[in-house]
């Protein structure tokens, strides 16, 4: 994959990020460091990097997610029990 670095409109160069959001999970997308912030003049940058998923990828990565959170809430339960009964 050839290296991309963006520059974001306030000068500063944009970072790749992952979106974890229910509409676009797994999709990774340029932002400034600076969005969202609480930068006297915060920047609006947002530029995506990978294309749309389609809607049986959106579907089939959503269910991996829901069982992946849930396989980590159950560990989490069992790690609070033994920890109680030691």
């Amino acid at each position: 994959m050839p290296e991309v670095i963006l520059e974001c409109s306030c000068g500063d160069l944009a970072k790749l990020i992952m979106s974890w959001s229910n509409d676009n999970p797994g999709r990774r997308f340029f932002g400034c460091n600076k969005f969202g912030s609480r930068f006297r003049k915060p920047c609006r940058f947002f530029s995506w990097f990978d294309p749309s998923l389609t809607p049986r990828s959106r579907m089939v990565l959503l269910g991996l997610l829901k069982k992946l959170r849930t396989l980590e809430d159950t560990r989490k339960r069992e790690r609070r029990t033994w920890f109680w009964c030691l």
